[in-house]
Formats: C-alpha cells, sequence, structure tokens
C-alpha cells in the first residue's frame, strides 16, 4: 500500500523565482490518516539526499499559506521562508 510520496528534479536557473540552478520539491503528499506518524519526515529526507546525491547545492519547495503543518515540518528540516507569493482573484 502506498500512504505517500514525493517528487523532486535538479533543475537549472528560474528567473521568475529569482534563483539559480537548485534541487526542486515539486511534491510531498501522505495519506490523511496516515500523518503524523514521520512518513513526511522521512519522505523528506529521501527527497533532499537524493537531489543532494544529484548535484543540488540550493533546495527549494513551495507550500500552500494555509498548510501550516507542511510549513513546520520543513522549517524542523531546516527550510526557511525566502519568496512571498501573492495572488488577486479577478471578477468578471
Amino acid at each position: 500500500m502506498i500512504v505517500g510520496y514525493a517528487y523532486a528534479s535538479v533543475e537549472g536557473h528560474d528567473y521568475m523565482a529569482l534563483r539559480g540552478p537548485a534541487g526542486v520539491i515539486h511534491d510531498l503528499f501522505v495519506e490523511p490518516e496516515k500523518r503524523s506518524q514521520g512518513i513526511g519526515r522521512m519522505l523528506l529526507e529521501a527527497a533532499v539526499a537524493a537531489l543532494k546525491e544529484r548535484g543540488a547545492n540550493l533546495i527549494v519547495l513551495s507550500t500552500a499559506h494555509r498548510n501550516e503543518a507542511a510549513q513546520r515540518l520543513f522549517a524542523a528540516a531546516g527550510f526557511r521562508p525566502t519568496m512571498v507569493e501573492m495572488t488577486l482573484d479577478v471578477k468578471a
């Protein structure tokens, strides 16, 4: 049974994000009923290790502003905020 996954890659310059080459964690997911068991931490550690193996000197990720649980996980692993994305909903 699959209870979660991590998807990451090594990418070149990203001029929109104002950064050079980096490892990017695109997605990390754990089934809701399996959360708070350390699975997310293990997936994050495995993704970071794989990106380092592939030569990443910088690793970035994004999370929803309201996803405080994920932000705590990432902060505990040493990640820090670096960018703020802002959204404007425009009604027709």
